[in-house]
């Protein structure tokens, strides 16, 4: 939302990084360097028009976050920062599936969702074609489906057929699998009614199908997507 190139990238540990190097100072924000510890840092500070950029910027939450979901947020938000690093990035593990000592309870995990996501996409043709709504609700089942296909059959495949796979070098796929798991029950629920939750079709849409913008193999973005949905299937 803010037009500052930075290059972001869940880690290992639960945790993003953001590769600040590259940033040159525009019209919304200023480079400061300083010394830490013997050591040159950069710091990035916003400028009157970059405040006032953020600020329009982040009303486009509204169209994602009901208040009771941002005010659960801050809150969740509000609590992280008590914890040290070590502390978060425990709770996150556990939060997106990842023991390294359980491939059976993953491996459930990714037949339960599958299996769901199949009953979701065969009763796709019951949602109308003519809202914005049912349109979206379609787009995302129709990538939930595949989604789940490529991390059953294409990404954990060889983690299950062999020691090759490094649980730990993969935090995007186990955040997939949280995100899809969050959605199926609510996705279950705006199928059957016409009536529907925008709202969280939007917040859904954005923690699922524009995450996976850029450098994650099952995006929109990849121009070799069918190639990699044939293989999926």
């Amino acid at each position: 939302m803010i037009p500052v190139d930075i290059k972001f990238s869940l880690n290992k540990f639960g945790s993003y990084d953001a590769d600040l190097t590259n940033i040159k100072e525009n019209e919304f924000f200023e480079i400061e360097s300083y010394t830490y510890k013997g050591k040159p840092c950069r710091k990035v500070i916003m400028k009157p028009e970059g405040k006032e950029l953020f600020k329009s910027a982040t009303k486009k939450l509204e169209k994602i976050f009901s208040e009771k979901d941002f005010n659960s947020l801050k809150d969740e938000i509000n609590g992280l920062d008590k914890l040290d690093a070590k502390s978060i990035s425990n709770n996150e593990h556990k939060k997106l599936l990842v023991d390294v000592d359980d491939r059976t309870h993953l491996e459930q995990k990714l037949n339960v969702i599958n299996v769901e996501m199949y009953d979701l996409y065969s009763d796709i043709d019951k949602i109308e074609k003519d809202t914005l709504s049912g349109i979206k609700l379609r787009a995302l089942i129709e990538y939930g489906y595949f989604l789940a296909k490529f991390l059953k059959n294409v990404r954990f495949k060889t983690m299950f057929d062999s020691d090759e796979y490094d649980f730990d070098a993969n935090m995007m796929h186990y955040y997939f699998i949280y995100a899809l798991g969050e959605a199926i029950p609510f996705l279950e629920e705006q199928i059957k009614i016409r009536d529907r939750d925008d709202k969280k079709i939007n917040k859904f849409y954005q923690f699922i199908i524009n995450s996976a913008k850029q450098e994650y193999p099952f995006s929109l973005e990849n121009k070799d997507l069918n190639k990699l949905i044939q293989k999926c299937c």
